[in-house]
């Protein structure tokens, strides 16, 4: 850090604005700001006998006509100046003064005078360099100032580091103030410190500096080169401010949100078990109504826990879907079957899935369909879907019968879909967590209409992956709430992308289907023979071995959570007989991620996750058709 002569001014005006404020306020000289002109701007309580007079400053200076002809000069030009001069303050009484204008760019829009009475004990003015004022100046500043010279060595830290650090200047200069940077945080001081100084650029960088009492606290240190009048180099100047608490409770921060994103994998996790896990029993409970229908004849009360146990299979095979959808959709592993849906299909059909739970509470459902045709692209099923969930929660939280409405308008390129009911409504506490994963807010005293806080999220998640959103509004309780779905309209000719099953002219294939569940390997067959496939199914690989020569499979799809595929022999098996021929593809009721890393544990080319859509099957094997081709 150089002593010399150096361009105060501009390291002055690169410090943080309440560092400057600082300086400004407390330096124990006279200081003006006045314009280019001499207008006085501003001026420091040192400089308080200038009073505010609007005139130029130099109508109130005398001296030799050199002297103020170079202070005008400096004022005007943004350079520095030092001399003698004679000025009047406010009450019209002459000071002598030595006056020091510290060098400025031309585009800078005020100047700095800094004023010192003259007296016996005072040294002239000419004899003190503008790094000397600097540095009186950084020794009061709230931070702590360094100064480095052309050679990259620190010359000269200010009375708030040395107190802090508890050195000596001397300890100090040179290399000697690494020795209180923390170990850590060393090499990559000196590696920022040597690159920008090389650059001659400014830097920035935080590391952790040793106090007198041993502690290290955090700093954030800014540094900028220093240029003379004429634009030579000149070294560095830098200021280090405290950021301590800033940083741990950053850390802190950063701890949570981790903690946060482990607490959600978690639990995305355990719900893609647990559904997975729930829906095994499922089967053998609601084959084992079906015993009891073949029995109950003649016998009512068999009748009776047949339809209890019917009824209550349906209520939970409906919380286990949600539950899928809500972890498929919360991690994006969904597929959108994308087309062009007409609003008023997308409307009856999300009313058309409700009302029979609009009907049960004897609510009346109202529906106001746009007077002109409109249109989204988007998948119809899983935007019916959303809507449906939230014509249900407003059944749910609407006590009493009443009217439920539905309306849907376009404002300018977005379609606007509200659905309002008369119900408990939604207390502005609460309004902000109306959409938070399995929230609850029931107001009904001593209430339990059941779900589980899966409905709403679900449906603004759909909406958002469409592009859209979900709003949900609410004037307090008893007031009812609105809940309001947009989406972005689809252009007025746009082609068609599809309605959602699997459009003419598309490739179809020999399928080798392994299921090891009847029911679930019959209705798939169906389902994928009037996709436009050829279907063979077995129940077990080693079925399946047989049918293969006479059925040469394109595509063999096999569910992996059966008990017949639990190691990669079967599979393999398969592909050596096939000649790798066919493309494997592996279904998983676990999310894409779970799924697709079984599947490749096990043998197979991809995953798919159930149940299946009309066209995921084609999407997912074509590309690898063509690869294989």
């Amino acid at each position: 850090m150089n002593e010399g002569t150096s361009n105060g001014n501009a390291a002055h005006q690169r410090l943080s604005f309440s560092t400057y404020q600082a300086l400004f306020e407390n330096h124990p000289h006279a200081v003006a700001v006045v314009d280019p002109q001499g207008t006085l701007v501003a001026a420091n309580p040192a400089a308080r006998w200038l009073g505010d007079d609007a005139n130029p400053i130099f109508d109130r200076a005398v001296g030799s006509p050199t002297a103020l002809s170079a202070w005008r000069r400096a004022i005007a030009e943004g350079h520095g100046w030092a001399g003698q001069l004679e000025l009047t303050d406010a009450e019209g009484r002459p000071r002598a003064v030595g006056v020091q204008v510290l060098a400025a760019s031309p585009t800078e829009p005020v100047r700095l005078c800094v004023m010192q009475p003259v007296t016996p004990d005072v040294a002239a003015l000419p004899s003190r360099d503008a790094g000397a004022d600097v540095r009186d100046a950084a020794d009061i500043a709230p931070a702590l100032i360094w100064m480095a010279g052309v050679d990259g060595r620190c010359e000269w830290f200010n009375r708030p580091w040395r107190d802090f650090t508890g050195r000596s200047l001397s300890d100090l200069q040179g290399d000697g103030w690494l020795g209180d940077v923390h170990p850590e945080d060393a090499e990559r001081c000196v590696a920022i410190f040597k690159t920008s100084f090389d650059a001659r650029q400014p830097f920035s960088m935080d590391y952790r500096l040793r106090r007198h009492d041993g502690q290290y606290r955090w700093f954030v240190e800014n540094g900028v080169p220093r240029h003379d009048r004429d634009g030579a180099f000149n070294g560095y100047i830098g200021c280090c401010v405290d950021i301590h608490e800033r940083k741990e409770l950053e850390e802190r921060l950063a701890d949570h949100a981790q903690a946060m994103r482990l607490a959600d994998r978690r639990q995305n996790e355990f719900l893609a078990m647990l559904s997975h896990q729930l829906r095994s029993p499922l089967a053998p409970i609601s084959n084992a109504a079906s015993v009891l229908r073949t029995m109950e004849e003649a016998n009512p009360t068999v009748q009776r826990l047949r339809e209890i146990i019917e009824r209550q299979v349906g209520r939970l095979r409906r919380l286990v879907d949600d539950l899928v959808d809500v972890t498929r959709v919360m991690q994006g592993e969904i597929t959108l079957v994308k087309g062009r849906v007409s609003v008023r299909d997308l409307l009856r059909s999300a009313t058309e899935t409700s009302q029979s739970k609009l009907d049960a509470a004897g609510h009346t459902l109202r529906v106001d369909l746009p007077s002109a045709p409109l249109w989204v692209t988007g998948d119809s099923v899983r935007l019916a879907q959303a809507l449906s969930n939230i014509l249900s929660n407003a059944a749910t939280f609407t006590p009493q019968p009443s009217v439920i409405s539905v309306s849907a308008k376009a404002t300018g390129d977005t379609l606007n879909i509200a659905i309002r009911d008369e119900g408990q409504g939604i207390t502005a506490e609460f309004l902000p967590y109306v959409f938070d994963l399995f929230s609850r807010h029931d107001l009904q005293s001593g209430g339990n209409p059941g779900g589980l806080g899966l409905g709403l999220p679900l449906a603004r998640r759909v909406a958002q992956l469409h592009g859209g959103d979900v709003k949900a509004f609410s004037e307090g309780p008893g007031r009812g709430a609105e809940f309001v779905m947009s989406l972005p309209l689809a252009a007025a000719d746009q082609e068609t992308l599809g309605t959602g099953m699997v459009p003419p002219g598309a490739a179809s294939y020999r399928v080798l289907l392994i299921e090891d569940n009847p029911d679930t390997r019959y209705l798939m067959r169906l389902q994928i023979e009037l996709w436009g496939h050829q279907v063979a199914a077995a129940g077990t690989v080693d079925e399946s071995l047989r049918l293969i020569d006479g059925f040469r499979p394109e595509v063999v799809l096999c569910d992996i959570e059966g008990p017949e595929v639990s190691t990669r022999r079967g599979i393999d098996a398969l592909r050596g007989r096939l000649g790798g021929q066919a493309v494997f593809v592996a279904l998983s009721g676990y999310g894409h991620n779970e799924g697709e890393a079984n599947a490749r544990a096990l043998g197979f080319d991809t995953s798919l996750v159930k149940p299946l859509r009309p066209d995921s099957l084609a999407r997912t094997v074509e590309p690898l058709m063509m690869h294989a081709g």
